[in-house]
């Protein structure tokens, strides 16, 4: 998926919010917007945005010296979806088919992403609406049978927080007989997206293997990824790809994918076509 000039503004937006979270110095946060719309201008609009947003954040970094400036807040997103795990795990068994209820569940941890400009308030009430709503985008009988045939089945994390419900869609998952299932997660810091340390504190290690894919993007971009990563990208019979990020960066990919998302952004929501809002379980067209 391309860059669009509605991007830009919001690349700007990223990195002065993330700027403030940095550091306190405004002559640096001024730094940090000087250098990020000096990049943008010489940028190609034909880069994806996780591209672009990995530029970005790698600026910030840069300038300020702070290799994870949402440290503290991803430590807490984490305890927070934790809190939550006994509730939603109780309703996932007791519902009438786990499997969808897990996904839809999966799908509405993704509204934690602090990539977006849009403050969420209260999470667990928003789990809930999404839970009640209708998946816009629904491909689960092809989801389900993909799952039930693949010796072999990868599955690229988002965010912190998010992760706690992945793991109750990987329960679900095993349940299925998979040969094996590899957890995917980024190869180092970058806004609240998930890292072995992440993966590790919320028990994700203690069901399925963990692999970090080598790149700091905010996506899954291959040509940046290392090489244990793309052969086990390559060898795997399904992929679930969680998030607008992964979207962006995979969208274009020959492969069994099935993203899992909420649209968040109009770009992306008209590139379903979709609503603003709206759940997605989408299989890679082939």
């Amino acid at each position: 998926m391309k860059t669009y000039l509605d991007c830009l503004p919001c690349f700007l937006s990223q990195a002065l919010k993330t700027g403030r979270i940095a550091t306190t110095d405004e002559k640096t946060q001024r730094e940090i917007l000087d250098q990020v719309m000096e990049k943008l201008i010489s940028l190609p609009l034909d880069a994806s945005p996780p591209g672009i947003a990995q530029l970005v954040y790698g600026t910030v970094k840069t300038i300020t010296s702070n290799e994870d400036p949402y440290a503290a807040i991803k430590k807490t997103q984490n305890e927070l979806a934790l809190s939550f795990y006994p509730e939603f795990k109780k309703m996932t068994q007791e519902s009438e088919d786990p499997l969808l209820f897990a996904i839809k569940l999966a799908i509405a941890g993704n509204i934690i992403d602090l990539g977006v400009q849009r403050e969420i308030k209260d999470i667990k009430k928003e789990i809930l609406e999404t839970l009640a709503a209708p998946v816009a985008v629904n491909n689960y009988a092809a989801f389900k049978n993909t799952a039930m045939n693949s010796g072999l089945i990868l599955y690229l994390g988002d965010n912190t927080g998010e992760i706690v419900f992945d793991r109750i869609l990987v329960e679900e998952l095993k349940k299925m007989d998979a040969k094996r299932i590899v957890f995917a997660v980024r190869g180092k810091p970058i806004i609240n997206d998930v890292t072995i340390e992440d993966a590790k504190f919320v028990g994700m290690d203690k069901i399925v293997e963990i692999i970090a894919n080598g790149s700091d993007a905010p996506a899954t971009i291959l040509s940046d990824c290392s090489s244990t990563f793309i052969e086990l990208f390559q060898k795997a019979d399904m992929i679930i790809a969680k998030g607008q990020g992964n979207y962006e960066s995979l969208s274009d990919e020959i492969k069994n994918i099935f993203f899992l998302l909420k649209a968040k952004c109009p770009i992306v929501a008209d590139h379903l076509n979709v609503n603003v809002g709206d759940s997605i379980l989408k299989e890679q067209s082939r």
